[in-house]
């Protein structure tokens, strides 16, 4: 009865997320979004966390078959990676070095914010 429990809340979070990104017409998928009001509801109450760990620790040891249908869809769309495939490894690539750029860049930012208030 736990275990459904715990499936019934995390469900209904993407459910919230689904229904808040489709009434609104959001760019982010739904699950995200669900996600981001499950972290808040974790901060807000801390009990919540007694009701989904079981659940949670349960899908984490089994992570590996989440991604079956990812596999899957490689082998269903094959034909696409030698037609495209150097631009999508470009493309990932790219993006990659720009994230950990940018990255970087606010991480130092960052550090001088709060270097400043630090006494010298």
């Amino acid at each position: 009865m736990i275990m459904i429990l715990a499936l019934l809340i995390l469900l209904s979070f993407q459910l919230l997320g689904e229904a808040v990104v489709a009434a609104l017409n959001l760019f982010i998928p739904g699950p995200v979004l669900g996600m981001v009001f499950f972290f808040v509801a974790l901060v807000l109450k801390p009990a919540l966390k007694d009701k989904v760990e079981t659940l949670s620790r349960s899908i984490t040891a089994h992570l590996a078959l989440f991604f079956v249908p990812a596999g899957v869809g490689v082998i269903e769309y094959f034909d696409l990676f030698g037609r495209y495939g150097v631009a999508m490894v470009v493309t990932i690539l790219l993006s990659t070095v720009i994230t950990l750029g940018v990255t970087a860049l606010i991480f130092h930012q960052l550090m001088k914010v709060s270097s400043k208030g630090d006494p010298v």
